[in-house]
């Protein structure tokens, strides 16, 4: 898996892994007409109950206005998510009909105009912060409460893969009451 280009990406990609998410960062899903390429910058799936789940997010700030809406339509337009679609098709050699494709935005800065905006689109945009708390916080708990594999001694507190270093500094800031989450 290559590297995320930034630290949202990458708690991103670690919460989707710890999901049971096969994640791809930096897929490629086509080129402009002047050269280079686009990518999607997180983007997981895996099959469950015969349907193919696909979690494509992106990351960054949303400034407001109508140039955030725009990019937020090029991000998830119709054509990238039927690549990444085709690709986990392929991946998986899924054939059947059934999937759930979530366009997810976590923003690291946003507007209350531009989140109903894209809940316009059919995107899911959710603050840095309230995607922390309630997502990441909530899956590594779940995780824990049900790891795939049992500890040795009884008491111990189970501690999250080692890959998984964002994670780790959450669940750590978490168990010593030093993440504050809004309400």
């Amino acid at each position: 898996m290559p590297f995320a280009k930034t630290w949202t990406e990458e708690i991103v990609a670690e919460w989707l892994l710890l999901k049971g998410y096969l994640v791809k960062i930096g897929l490629p899903v086509g080129a402009p007409s002047m050269g280079g390429r686009f990518e999607a910058d997180v983007v997981g799936a895996k099959i469950e109950a015969n349907t193919l789940k696909i979690v494509h997010a992106e990351v960054g700030a949303l400034a407001g206005g109508q140039r955030s809406v725009i990019s937020l339509q090029k991000k998830f337009s119709n054509s990238i998510c039927t690549t990444i679609e085709n690709y986990f098709r392929k991946i998986f050699a899924f054939t059947q009909k059934n999937v759930d494709y979530k366009k997810l935005y976590v923003a690291s800065f946003w507007t209350k105009t531009v989140i109903n905006d894209a809940k316009k689109l059919g995107i899911d945009v959710r603050p840095l912060p309230e995607f922390l708390c309630k997502e990441v916080l909530q899956t590594i708990r779940d995780w824990k409460d049900n790891p795939p594999y049992k500890t040795k001694s009884k008491g111990k507190v189970i501690m999250l893969p080692d890959a998984y270093w964002l994670l780790h500094l959450i669940d750590f800031l978490d168990r010593n009451k030093m993440l504050i989450c809004p309400q």
